[in-house]
């Protein structure tokens, strides 16, 4: 299991967020899990997603699928979203 941590801004949260909870059986079927949900307090359209994965692996397919990667930019995407993939060593 692997603890991801993505940040990306986006144009309109709420606008965002439809699209993003409807993706949630995409994210399902390839064990994604969602932990926790953030905006930043000075803006509320600077995102951070903290999720869990079976492996580093099953993540970056699913990142890197063309029609998520369209999904994204439709969302509303801003940028380049920032991601790190990382092991517990320490609970």
């Amino acid at each position: 299991m692997v603890t991801v941590i993505v940040q990306h801004e986006v144009r309109d949260f709420a606008d965002w967020k439809k699209l993003f909870d409807a993706d949630e059986p995409n994210r399902a079927s390839v064990g994604v899990k969602l932990e926790g949900l953030y905006t930043s307090v000075g803006n509320p359209n600077d995102v951070t997603m903290i999720f869990t994965a079976p492996d580093a692996g099953s993540f970056e397919v699913m990142m890197s699928d063309p029609k998520r990667q369209e999904a994204i930019k439709e969302a509303g995407v801003i940028g380049v979203p920032s991601a790190r993939i990382l092991n517990q060593v320490k609970s």
